[in-house]
């Protein structure tokens, strides 16, 4: 009995573990934002409540999440943005329904006009 449960484990630990190893790694969408002087903290608070809610929403995503600039203190720190976003897709496959997507076109049309400028990196995160 104790040796059938060990080679379940085993077998188990084996299979996960290659299919780990042989899928695309997730990309983090990240999105420097720098907004109008205009902008309110209110409407920051607002585009940040919303955006999680409709972008965390779409197939493939798999974590969302809004940040203001935590640090400039170092000549290598990007300095030149306000707002950053990092949406955590499942595969580079996920952007083809990411982008289109009626939620995320949702979101730039209610925030895109805060927006005087945007930066896009797409990275696979290991």
């Amino acid at each position: 009995m104790k040796q059938s449960i060990m080679t379940i484990i085993i077998v188990t630990t084996v299979l996960f573990g290659a299919s780990a190893f042989s899928a695309e790694p997730n990309v983090h969408h990240v999105v420097l934002v720098n907004l109008k002087d205009s902008v309110s903290p209110g409407q920051v608070a607002e585009m940040i409540t919303v955006g999680k809610a409709l972008l965390s929403k779409i197939p493939g995503v798999l974590e969302v999440s809004f940040g203001k600039k935590a640090r400039e203190d170092r000549d290598v720190h990007i300095k030149d943005y306000d707002l950053a976003i990092d949406v955590k897709w499942e595969s580079n496959e996920t952007g083809n329904v990411y982008l289109p997507h009626v939620l995320h076109q949702t979101f730039l049309k209610l925030y895109g006009p805060l927006f005087t400028r945007t930066r896009i990196i797409d990275f696979y995160g290991e």
